[in-house]
């Protein structure tokens, strides 16, 4: 019964109603998989659910498969954008410096670094505050006396030469000298209008001094672990954006998703091609038959009385082309590939074959 519903769940995947299950299907969980962990482990879920699934369901036509690809990857992006998008323009948390000995006294210097509002237009005057702790200053330095703000279209960047953009890019600074004998905390503000849309990113710096060496001592906030920036602010509606990253997007999943994708399908299209060669050239080779005698024929003559019939060796049982029976092999009635008996697909173009004559002739 189970082998049974198993067919049975094959047979219906093979329909239409099937086939839009399937890609259906492909699409949530390479969609899920890009949007919500990461486009590397969507590799493997396109390549499970677009490939192995329709060839286990005996979906095996290359044309099918490569289609289902591409309207994965195609219907993919847009949706993955708009997840995207939404998280780009979620404010992220308030900042702080380290808290390390090194550059504190075990809490920070720089505490609550935000940017109010975090989304705005071009005509927007952002306002960026942080909460200063003099006493917090490391070791052997003199309280804060120098506070620079960086805004810019490169991450993390406080510089004309950051390593994680090509050049040239938008960088505005903003300065302004502390108070060096406060004691108590006390907030600094800056406010910048920035007249170009886009996703932003924004770093501060502080500057205290060596009691001993007066050398200056310089320390930033704690950003995102690969650039060390702070997202925002962000210039533009939803549209502006979602405009802005969908060529990204797509890009990325044509060269993680599509790639792979195709190259695995070209493999196994090359495989089929051969083991597809290999029937056929076992079909049209030719019966090996006993020598008769003859003039014409190049075995010598046979001496003696023939073998009786009961010791001669069995001959060749194949029959003639075209014979059905248990063991025969048909044509595909759609592409007139071979395929062998008791097949419920077509092989090559993936067609439902009809049953064979056994079948017929033990049902009757």
């Amino acid at each position: 019964m189970a082998q049974q519903s198993k067919g049975r769940f094959r047979r219906f995947l093979s329909t239409t109603p099937g086939k839009v299950v399937i890609i259906v299907l492909a699409f949530l969980v390479v969609f899920a998989t890009n949007a919500y962990v990461s486009v590397v482990v969507a590799i493997p879920a396109i390549l499970l659910f677009g490939l192995a699934v329709p060839i286990w369901a005996g979906l095996k036509r290359p044309r099918f498969i490569a289609l289902l690809g591409l309207v994965v990857v195609l219907a993919v992006a847009p949706v993955v954008t708009v997840v995207f998008t939404q998280e780009i323009l979620t404010p992220v948390s308030a900042a702080n410096s380290s808290n390390a000995l090194s550059a504190s006294n075990g809490q920070p210097v720089m505490k609550n670094a935000t940017v109010h509002p975090f989304s705005g237009t071009t005509s927007t005057n952002f306002t960026w505050t942080v909460t200063i702790y003099p006493q917090n200053h490391p070791a052997g330095n003199t309280t804060p006396y120098s506070l620079y703000l960086y805004i810019s279209s490169c991450p993390g960047a406080t510089g004309n030469n950051s390593p994680y953009c090509t050049q040239p890019y938008t960088l505005i600074v903003l300065h302004q000298s502390l108070n060096s004998n406060a004691t108590s905390p006390y907030p600094a503000t800056f406010q910048e209008k920035i007249g170009s849309d886009g996703v932003w990113e924004w770093q501060m710096g502080i500057y205290t001094k060596n009691s001993t060496t007066g050398v200056p001592f310089y320390q930033l906030l704690v950003g995102d672990p690969t650039y060390n920036g702070i997202e925002g602010p962000v210039i533009g509606g939803f549209g502006t954006i979602y405009g802005d990253l969908l060529p990204s997007v797509y890009f990325q999943d044509i060269l993680f998703l599509a790639a792979p994708f195709y190259f695995v399908l070209l493999v196994y299209m090359l495989f089929k091609n051969r083991e597809r060669r290999r029937n056929e050239a076992q079909q049209r080779a030719p019966t090996l038959v006993p020598q008769e005698e003859g003039a014409g024929g190049s075995a010598p003559p046979r001496t003696g009385s023939p073998l009786p019939s009961s010791q001669k060796p069995p001959g060749p049982s194949a029959g003639p082309p075209g014979a059905t029976g248990a063991g025969a092999e048909r044509n595909c009635p759609k592409c007139n590939a071979v395929v062998y008996a008791g097949e419920e697909t077509c092989w090559k173009c993936g067609a439902t074959l009809p049953p064979s004559q056994s079948k017929s002739t033990i049902g009757a």
